[in-house]
């Protein structure tokens, strides 16, 4: 019961109310998310399902309309599944959206974007949920990319008849740049050692902006050990159980692992599902947002599949945008800011894995989500 006990905690961490539900559709989903992660096959026993009849004729559809098999979806419950797109498959996640809706049992469920989906899903006769994912690389990183395709190819389309200027728009901040003769994706090019730009804005040959771009739901910061291995190696040494010099938080060996170890709590005796980091320095929380990208990478925060937000007048394209970040002081107090947290994941050095996150998905407003306990950045020094 201990690994049931473990899903059960990491599941109720991510669910925004702290409530899980086998009966609500898109927290099905974050516990589907826990289960991949955890790469353990035995695990989905927990959700064998038997689809409904209705959901069995929507997948039918799909097989004889795209020629996919049974390895091309994936059940979450008895009347949901993910649609799992092959590497090769001809079109984006937002085509074939667009390919299925053309049917009229097939609809657009615009409110679910953000939960279980950053595209959204469908609706199959109003009754069955339908998401779209990569059958490879499922997550932010795929629809990531997809988005800044997306957006390369709406700035791309519009440099016809020679250079254009670009308007980045948000409530807050507005960013010009003219003479665009192409957009880019950055990482196509050589990058410095802390690059954060996805995105290059191009006059001729000369890069004139570097554009990190992030869907309105993005959560993480960084996952690269480039700029948190010495803080990793720092905590791992300062929880060892033998030598523990942190009061709240020591690792706990996973029997049958050789050095694999759980986040737990010898204070109330419980596996933790977070150690979030407090005080993090301003000029480390600003390289993880804007790296050291010459010129100082920007951060837009949009979706820009299904996107129609622009416009286009007298050789200027405005392209509004959700969120505009151009420096570490428009991040700091807002849900975006970024966390370090420490998290248990079997699959990475020492069963422990170090990211970081936005507040927003560590807090519900100052109180810490789930089973976390909070330490300090100096403390880890």
């Amino acid at each position: 019961m201990k690994v049931i006990d473990e899903i059960l905690n990491e599941w109720s961490f991510r669910c925004h109310d702290g409530i899980v539900d086998l009966n609500n559709h898109d927290k099905i989903i974050i516990l589907r998310e826990i289960l991949d992660e955890e790469s353990n096959n035995a695990l989905d026993l927990f959700l064998e399902v038997n689809m409904s009849s209705l959901a069995d004729e929507a997948i039918k559809f799909i097989k004889d309309k795209y020629r996919f098999d049974d390895s091309n979806f994936k059940s979450i419950s008895k009347s949901s599944f993910k649609i799992l797109i092959p590497d090769n498959f001809s079109k984006s996640r937002s085509e074939m959206m667009k390919d299925l809706e053309e049917n009229p049992d097939f609809k657009f469920d615009q409110g679910s974007i953000g939960a279980g989906s950053s595209l959204g899903r469908l609706k199959y006769k109003d009754k069955v949920l339908i998401y779209i994912k990569f059958a490879k690389g499922q997550g932010g990183e795929s629809a990531g990319k997809n988005n800044e395709s997306s957006f390369i190819s709406l700035i791309n389309s519009h440099i016809t008849e020679g250079p254009i200027t670009i308007i980045l728009k948000s409530d807050s901040k507005e960013e010009v740049y003219e003479s665009i003769t192409q957009c880019e994706d950055a990482s196509k090019k050589d990058a410095n050692d802390y690059a954060k730009a996805d995105i290059y804005l191009l006059s001729q040959a000369k890069v004139v902006a570097n554009i990190s771009l992030k869907k309105r739901n993005a959560i993480r910061w960084e996952s690269s050990k480039r700029k948190l291995n010495d803080i990793f190696k720092k905590f791992i040494e300062k929880a060892d159980p033998r030598n523990p010099q942190f009061n709240n938080v020591i690792l706990q060996p996973i029997p049958g692992t050789n050095s694999k170890y759980k986040l737990f709590d010898p204070i109330n005796n419980k596996i933790l599902s977070k150690v979030v980091i407090t005080n993090t320095p301003e000029g480390l929380n600003d390289e993880f947002i804007f790296g050291t990208d010459v010129p100082k990478t920007i951060v837009v925060k949009e979706d820009f599949e299904r996107y129609n937000d622009y416009t286009f007048e007298n050789n200027i394209l405005t392209i509004n945008c959700y969120k505009i970040y151009t420096d570490v002081e428009d991040v700091i107090g807002t849900p975006d800011e970024p966390v370090l947290s420490f998290s248990n994941h079997v699959g990475q050095s020492y069963g422990i894995e170090l990211r970081v996150f936005s507040k927003g998905l560590l807090y519900n407003e100052k109180d810490l989500r789930g089973s976390s306990i909070e330490i300090n950045y100096n403390d880890i020094k």
